[in-house]
């Protein structure tokens, strides 16, 4: 309801973090062991184009931006996932400071004191204001929740860390947006562009064809030596790049309740429901005994959990419901209280910051004397949303709630809650109905500690077998009979196959070496990993080894091209077709935007071939990706494109793939060296 709750409400991750990566990432894509100063290289995240980043700098900037999500969404710690998000939001919010603005500043562009301001007040708002400072119910911004948020900086300090991060990415992303714009403005097609595009795409083509695949020719007549496998190696290096990955393979122990935790559950369970039943109190023994948040809430017979009908509604309803095992949780719940409460009302509110009592009571005093409510919350609160429309009392706050349902229609109060000081105008209320007020006792079957001492044992006996190297790992999987997995684990992975918290394994296995095996690792929050490092990969070129197999192939298809290729060489079409191991067919409407042809599949050669070709005459041998091709032409069919529609589509391609080819020509330019996943 206030302005940092209506912003709280928006739902979702972490907004800011998530405005910051989406607008400007489509650019971008054990510490016992530290020892040294600040400065050292084993205190380094990072690189960036030569400037240094190290722990303590970031763990300070991740610190910061932590303070201002909690500050924004009210909330007292973050999630683990959440804690990920601020990191990669503060890395690359670093990776602009220190590789993308000092370039933008050669250009001239900046942004400055005046931008700023418009930006939040002015005729082009940024993105990232509109976002945060939009209407819950409309989704649309809503100027009036900017200006009570910064109107509250006057009197509020803990805002000014939120307004200063917002205004740094606000900056960021209008610096970044002028540098997109300002290369979007120099893509154009010229004439020369437009009339060969013109000349290939003016016409469909069907043409007769004869092929014979690189598989017909045995891998035992084509040889490929070491030499030629290194030139060609050497002369496309730029397409063997690789990123920084390991290969594992591992085996988990899962933490699981045995036998002996479920009788004793159930046996647990039993005792619970007895002193649940004598309970004078049945809502505050719920409250002090369930293992889950206890559900305080009142339900008519029309919206009762089914599962509670019965107990709370039905002819003859039962004392007890439960224990009820279901999956690994036993539920048990009594009828706590009936009440005739309404289903429905309806109020209007003016939102008060804590501590203006006098104002409050100035403000109910002429309320209660006539005065107009919207008069006087358009000019004091800070909630703009002043009607709040029909509601069901549990879509409030508490305090919110049981105030309207215990207020008439018409009756002006106030009442506070964590939000402030809320004065409200009761509007509307139904007729009462019976409601149920039902408490619940839930109770987890969970593994006890022989369990987790016998499952830990388990991984223990099986890391004393496989510890040493690869070698000994395969030996304990096929000795003890564990299920082996396999995964390839990039830097930023904090989850691999289904295991979502399995950031020990990233960062274990990005701190060792090729062979090596983890200790004992904890994921999920609380099953046991043990591993081994089969293939460690850095970022860089691929090495030759890796990929000389894959090159090989490459040579002995281009070979078996020309080898092909010089056996149809002077045959006639049907000839061709004749020769063992050949097809046939007819390949048609084939044009120079054709992406796959019917029968042939992605054929980029053949398709240019086709059209460039004379209508009516052989083509020579065309040695594509899978095979070698001859073909004639027999129909040609105009398309009459306009020279205004072709130049428009060309120039939406273009720009099209401006962020792609943006994205990569700064990634190239760029020196990054990211040593995270070996801190967090």
């Amino acid at each position: 309801m206030a302005t940092l709750n209506t912003l709280r409400t928006k739902g979702g991750v972490f907004l800011i973090v998530v405005i910051a990566v989406a607008l400007v990432a489509f650019l971008l894509g054990d510490l016992s062991s530290l020892g040294g100063g600040m400065n050292s290289k084993k205190m380094r995240i990072g690189t960036i184009n030569g400037t240094h980043v190290n722990y303590i700098e970031f763990l300070t900037e991740a610190e910061n931006t932590t303070n201002v999500l909690q500050t924004l969404y009210g909330q007292a710690a973050l999630q683990a996932d959440q804690i990920d998000q601020v990191r990669q939001s503060v890395w690359e919010s670093m990776v602009i400071k220190n590789a993308y603005m000092p370039g933008f500043e050669k250009l001239g562009i900046s942004v400055g004191d005046a931008e700023m301001l418009d930006m939040s007040n002015g005729e082009y708002i940024s993105p990232i204001v509109q976002n945060v400072f939009s209407n819950p119910q409309t989704g649309a911004f809503d100027p009036a929740i900017l200006q009570n948020f910064v109107a509250s900086l006057e009197y509020n300090a803990a805002y000014q860390p939120v307004w200063n991060y917002l205004t740094d990415q606000m900056s960021s992303e209008r610096a970044m947006s002028k540098y997109v714009n300002l290369v979007r403005a120099g893509v154009y097609v010229n004439s020369l562009e437009l009339a060969s595009a013109m000349k290939l795409g003016d016409a469909n083509y069907n043409a007769a064809y004869a092929t014979k695949s690189f598989s017909t020719v045995a891998d035992s007549l084509v040889n490929v030596s070491k030499s030629e496998i290194k030139k060609y190696y050497d002369e496309h290096k730029d397409n063997y790049k690789q990123t920084a990955a390991r290969d594992i393979e591992y085996v988990v122990f899962n933490l699981l309740p045995s036998e002996e935790d479920y009788t004793e559950a159930a046996e647990r369970a039993e005792e619970i429901a007895a002193e649940f039943a004598a309970a004078e109190d049945a809502m505050q023994y719920a409250s002090l005994n369930s293992q889950s948040k206890t559900d305080t809430r009142y339900y008519s017979e029309e919206n009762v959990p089914a599962n509670f009908a019965a107990l709370a509604f039905g002819k003859d309803a039962q004392p007890m419901y439960g224990p009820v095992l279901n999956g690994d949780v036993y539920t048990m719940a009594r009828v706590a209280e009936y009440k005739m409460l309404p289903d429905t009302v309806g109020a209007k509110h003016i939102l008060m910051t804590p501590g203006q009592t006098a104002t409050v009571d100035s403000i109910v005093k002429a309320l209660k004397g006539g005065a107009s409510f919207e008069t006087l919350a358009s000019k004091y609160s800070v909630d703009p949303t002043v009607d709040l429309g029909r509601f069901a009392p549990e879509q409030m706050v508490e305090e919110f709630a049981d105030a309207c349902v215990a207020a008439k229609v018409g009756d002006i109060f106030t009442v506070d809650s964590q939000y402030g000081t809320h004065i409200v105008n009761l509007t509307y209320k139904t007729k009462p109905v019976r409601k149920a007020q039902i408490a619940t006792v839930v109770y987890n079957v969970e593994p006890s500690a022989t369990t987790q001492q016998t499952v830990y044992g388990e991984a223990r006996a099986f890391l004393e077998k496989a510890g040493k190297n690869y070698d000994s790992f395969n030996a304990a999987v096929a000795e003890t009979g564990a299920a082996r997995r396999v995964a390839t684990i990039n830097s930023t992975d904090r989850g691999i196959n289904g295991l979502d918290e399995a950031s020990a394994v990233t960062r274990w296995a990005f701190n060792g070496k090729k062979g090596e095996v983890s200790a004992i690792l904890d994921v999920d929050g609380g099953d046991y990993l043990i591993g081994v490092i089969k293939e460690a990969r850095e970022q860089g070129t691929t090495p030759l080894e890796a990929v000389s197999e894959r090159i090989a192939s490459i040579l002995r298809n281009q070979k078996k091209g020309e080898m092909i290729a010089a056996e149809m060489e002077g045959k006639t079409l049907a000839e061709v077709a004749q020769l063992e191991g050949a097809t046939e067919g007819v390949a048609e409407d084939v044009n120079f935007n054709s992406f796959y042809i019917p029968g042939l599949g992605m054929e980029p050669k053949f398709v240019g071939a086709v059209c460039v070709s004379e209508t009516g005459k052989l083509s020579k041998p065309v040695v594509g990706g899978t095979g070698v091709y001859v073909f004639d032409v027999n129909a040609k069919n105009g398309k009459n494109l306009s020279e205004a529609d072709e130049k428009v589509r060309l120039e939406s391609i273009a720009t099209s793939y401006i962020s792609e080819r943006l994205s990569q020509a700064l990634d190239d330019n760029t020196e990054i060296v990211d040593n995270r996943v070996k801190f967090f």
